[in-house]
């Protein structure tokens, strides 16, 4: 199938469709894909979008895996489906669920009171542990609200499985450094003492994402401080901390957009996030601020959707290649999870 054909495909099946379909993009998608989604966001946005759909029976979401499970556990009444389901990613696959469950008994031992909170690159199993253990699910754009209301609930932040974001955000609320622990699954009892468990206030899972960490870093800012003095650098806080301390800002993909819309014109800016959401951002910008890449970084598993499978799966709606169902079992708890972070994101 050639582009071209595949085009014509997508453009039938959405007039034949008409109101029945809706297609959720990520940020991170490449801008061919992106011309034929109703709605682009980050993954709070999609998240709020998908349980909120009224009219359209089906979902088709160009991202991954798990943002296909999250919208499938949130419209359960919806036929959802991913254009390729190998589009993984790697940051979700490091905390499986058996290794999370050992990990929790381990610290159930010790007498205090923890709160699970993974980040929604996860598994819909990791989101109903969380949900079965009074947790909840939080984005990198809500990270600070959801880590409010946990450490409210408990002494314990039990966060996964991103150390980065994890990290940066309890350095956000001043929680201070001998307070946030590493719990390591590949070591024993995570390679914490129980005096480590008990003074901490956040447990971090050993996990991060490869788009973010260790690509961006500290010598990429200074290198572009001394090739364009007096620019902007914002990056995504799945980064080192240190690589968001040296930068002016931090957020998530919605929150980048927003710090745009906030500077003058004329202004030069460096971002340290995927690259295919920079040059969609630069191209929209270009005749008011120059917006660059730290680093021209791509996600591969974001980058496995295109034109070809879209419009192959627009095609076979009947087939299973391409939906998405996750067991009702894990739905119950999982959506227990993300209905506290939307309702608490409100």
């Amino acid at each position: 199938m050639t582009r071209e054909e595949a085009r014509e495909l997508i453009d039938r099946r959405r007039n034949e469709l008409g109101e029945r379909l809706i297609i959720l993009g990520h940020h991170y998608q490449k801008d061919e894909v992106v011309e034929f989604c109703d709605v682009v966001g980050d993954s709070l946005e999609l998240a709020r979008k998908a349980s909120q759909i009224e009219a359209a029976e089906i979902i088709v979401f160009c991202g991954v895996y798990f943002m296909a499970e999250t919208a499938s556990i949130l419209a359960q009444d919806k036929a959802v489906y991913i254009p390729d389901p190998t589009a993984g990613c790697p940051l979700a696959d490091m905390a499986d669920i058996r290794r999370v469950m050992q990990a929790w008994e381990e610290l159930s031992r010790i007498g205090k009171s923890f709160v699970p909170v993974t980040y929604v690159n996860s598994s819909a199993e990791i989101k109903a542990f969380c949900g079965r253990n009074s947790g909840t699910v939080c984005t990198s754009g809500n990270s600070q609200l959801i880590f409010e209301w946990a450490l409210s609930h408990g002494e314990t932040v039990f966060f996964m499985p991103d150390k980065n974001l994890g990290r940066n955000t309890a350095k956000m609320m001043g929680i201070p450094g001998e307070q946030i622990v590493q719990w390591d699954p590949d070591q024993a009892r995570g390679g914490l003492t129980d005096d480590d468990i008990v003074r901490a206030r956040v447990i971090l899972w050993k996990g991060w994402c490869p788009v973010h960490w260790p690509e961006f870093a500290i010598s990429d800012i200074c290198s572009m401080r001394k090739q364009f003095p007096g620019i902007k650098i914002i990056v995504h806080p799945e980064s080192d901390p240190e690589t968001v301390e040296a930068s002016d800002s931090a957020g998530s993909t919605a929150q980048i957009l927003k710090y745009f819309r906030g500077l003058k014109p004329g202004d030069k800016v460096a971002v340290g996030t995927e690259f295919s959401m920079v040059k969609r951002a630069a191209k929209e910008y270009k005749s008011i601020i120059d917006i660059m890449a730290l680093k021209g970084i791509y996600c591969e598993d974001m980058g496995k959707i295109s034109l070809e499978n879209l419009a192959a799966t627009l095609t076979n709606l009947e087939g299973k290649e391409h939906r998405v169902v996750v067991p009702d079992s894990i739905v119950r708890e999982a959506k227990k999870a993300l209905d506290t972070m939307l309702r608490l994101s409100e």
